[in-house]
């Protein structure tokens, strides 16, 4: 058994050596790294002398090592100790109390190797041999090493309490672990110090107390409280239902049937019953997720309903229609909710390259916003495009050096955030949500930047694609114009012909008054379809800006086949119109007229020469039926007689890039469905082969005046 725990002991040096090499690297940059690094070397060397207390050694040999452990025992004191003034930025503030500890520490190990504090072997139950202390000193150096620990512990669980946020949690998480690790070793060394017959089993768990310790020492992201505590308690209450009532079987089984167990078989019961109880408490939370989450909902109801309804509100950033409108969202959003000082959102310039403020939430009215921006040689842009992480300052307190902590401390002070998530799209940074500080002063959690994390890769693709969006409609309307224009350059050249040919005569016949008279109507007839020609195309053209207004129905129809009519004719196709009542449509001119020409020159190149296109209007009333008819859509339907739309294109009409044209881009109707929708309103199409198509706009009437009967 001893030499069990002997290779036991010497794995529990091991992985402290580890733990070591990981604190030290995770905080090299500040003095906790060195004292930390320092303090876990040691207790590994510590380790590694008890260890030698469970073999069999020659006294000479069990005497050195005797030594070896005692003295790393006490040489591991002034360096916790230091590492705590250091993890609380108290370094200078305790400079006496840091070097009276180590005076403390050297008088400690002067009275070891001069034989004062070892006066010789024993043996223990558990161990092949152990050190006899001197009387006198042994009180002494305990109170030494306890008073230290004590004091370290104070200092931390007094800058917990008046610090916030990333500071807080780690102090907190610090105490809890010193508390477990003090009592593990208590627990080892008291026993053996009073003779008590227990096994050293609390090496078992030793290593579980390491690893948390270099975690917390070591881990810019703490898990959650929340998250913590609610599995723990899941844990316990799992463990507590299984033992209780395996204690109670026992107990009904004693009674009731006198003999049937005895002791061996009642240890071996609640031994497996912890095992089983164990394994149900990691199994449980992953088949049933809902127990954690159900405590969290219950012990953290603020923290859990934000984050709920950040990733509720996810799902919602594709249906925002314009670029402005959804930015301004998402930083209302998470501003309001996670109760932040403020939120910038910043997006790449594709000409500069710099990141400009494009969205904001809890800005003062008199600071200045132009100011507000970074450029693509800032450090903070540069880190974030190397890590594709969120960059929490509080976390690279540690880790980055100070000239990169000073850059990231200057940039964010002056935007005054403390984090920034980015926005990655291809391992590219497209974008930053800037994030101030709570306004509880508590951190940011690791649920909270998960959250944030999939709300950013959300807004980039929102943006991508809208960008796409807008720049697929300047070139579909550039497309739509360039099959417009050689159609006018007809329409033109016919009235410019007339007028040319009556130019021509008007010098011979300029005393005729008939001729005179017919020139003046002729003239004015052409320049004036010239000029309404032009007109449409210009408007047409011109930048896509929002400007919603009352504009009819009939008047968006004759403007749409205006266009249009040169590629009617030279197909010697049909139009109808049913325009039984005058509708009066709150639309933006510009954009349902894009609607209309696209699916008319879908018409004219779906239908053969003498084809025919059916336009009529009609009301389709609300839902509501007790609004009033006014307040439905305008509907208006483009039909054809061509040869119909197949069921299975039918299905992927309005994808965009989908096209059963040879030269087509596929985004005409992609594109307007999307202005449809931004109307509030809908394109339904219906068709049958071989008789032809319906294309149903729905838009919404304008709220005063919105049909008359002719």
């Amino acid at each position: 058994m001893t030499v069990y725990y002997y290779y036991l002991v010497l794995i529990n040096a091991a992985i402290c050596f580890v733990a070591a090499g990981v604190v030290f690297w995770k905080n090299r940059h500040q003095a906790l790294g060195p004292l930390a690094g320092a303090a876990f070397s040691i207790l590994a060397l510590w380790l590694v002398g008890f260890a030698h207390y469970f073999r069999p050694l020659p006294p000479p040999t069990a005497m050195a090592f005797g030594k070896f452990t005692l003295a790393t025992g006490i040489l591991y004191l002034p360096f916790y100790f230091h590492g705590l003034c250091a993890v609380v930025g108290r370094q200078r503030r305790q400079v006496k109390w840091i070097t009276f500890c180590y005076l403390s520490t050297a008088f400690f190990l002067g009275l070891l190797f001069t034989g004062h504090l070892i006066i010789g072997l024993r043996r223990t139950p558990y161990l092949d041999h152990y050190v006899s202390y001197n009387r006198f000193w042994y009180p002494l150096l305990s109170l030494d090493l306890v008073t230290w620990q004590f004091f370290g512990a104070g200092l931390v669980a007094y800058e917990a309490w008046r610090s916030p946020g990333y500071k807080r949690s780690q102090l907190v998480y610090f105490i809890v672990v010193w508390s477990v690790m003090f009592l593990t070793t208590s627990w080892i060394i008291l026993p053996i110090e009073y003779n008590i017959n227990i096994q050293p089993f609390v090496f078992y768990f030793l290593p579980v107390n390491m690893a948390f310790l270099a975690y917390v020492m070591s881990q810019a992201r703490l898990a959650d409280y929340n998250v913590v505590i609610a599995r723990v308690l899941v844990y316990v209450v799992t463990i507590l239902a299984v033992t209780v009532f395996c204690l109670l079987f026992l107990g009904a089984a004693a009674i009731t049937l006198p003999g049937l167990l005895d002791t061996r078989q009642v240890v071996f019961t609640v031994l497996l019953t912890a095992v089983v109880a164990m394994v149900l408490a990691v199994i449980l939370p992953r088949l049933l997720p809902r127990a954690e989450r159900i405590l969290q909902e219950r012990l953290f109801s603020r923290q859990y309903g934000y984050q709920d309804t950040l990733s509720g509100f996810v799902r919602e950033v594709g249906h925002l229609s314009s670029l402005d409108e959804l930015l301004q969202k998402v930083a209302t959003t998470i501003h309001s909710q996670m109760q932040l000082m403020r939120v910038l959102i910043l997006t790449q310039d594709p000409l500069s390259g710099d990141y400009q403020l494009q969205a904001e939430s809890g800005l003062p009215a008199e600071e200045a916003i132009d100011q507000l921006k970074l450029t693509e040689d800032t450090a903070t842009i540069r880190w974030l495009r190397k890590e594709k992480n969120t960059l929490v300052l509080d976390e690279l307190r540690g880790t980055e050096s100070t000239p990169v902590l000073g850059a990231l401390s200057e940039e964010l002070n002056r935007l005054k955030v403390v984090a920034c998530v980015p926005m990655i799209l291809d391992h590219q940074l497209v974008g930053l949500l800037a994030l101030g500080p709570k306004a509880s002063q508590d951190m940011f959690y690791g649920s909270d930047l998960k959250v944030l994390e999939t709300l950013a890769t959300e807004v980039a693709l929102a943006v991508r694609y809208r960008r796409m969006e807008e720049q697929a409609i300047r070139n579909n309307k550039l497309v739509a114009l360039g099959t417009i224009a050689a159609g006018v350059a007809h329409e033109i050249r016919n009235p410019l012909a007339s007028i040319r040919t009556f130019a021509q005569l008007l010098p011979t016949k300029l005393d005729d008054p008939e001729f005179r008279d017919e020139f003046s109507k002729l003239v004015l007839q052409d320049v004036e379809r010239i000029t309404k020609v032009i007109q449409s195309m210009l408007s047409f053209a011109r930048p896509a800006t929002i400007n919603v207004g009352n504009h009819t129905a009939e008047e968006l129809i004759e403007e749409a086949l205006t266009l249009v009519q040169p590629r009617l004719r030279g197909k010697s196709i049909e139009v109808t119109k049913h325009l039984p009542q005058r509708l009066t449509l709150s639309v933006d001119k510009q954009q349902i007229l894009q609607v209309l020409l696209n699916i008319l020159n879908n018409a004219v190149d779906a239908l053969p020469a003498g084809g025919v296109i059916r336009i009529t209007t009609g009301i389709q009333p609300p839902e509501n039926k007790i609004k009033p008819a006014e307040s439905g859509f305008a509907i208006i339907a483009i039909a054809d007689n061509g040869p119909g739309i197949p069921a299975a294109a039918r299905a992927r009409l309005f994808d965009p890039f989908f096209t059963t044209k040879p030269e087509g881009t596929g985004l005409g109707l992609s594109i307007s469905q999307k202005i449809a929708r931004d109307h509030n309103g809908f394109i339904a199409v219906s068709s049958t082969e071989g008789l032809g198509a319906m294309f149903q706009i729905h838009l919404p009437l304008a709220e005063t005046g919105g049909s008359d009967n002719k």
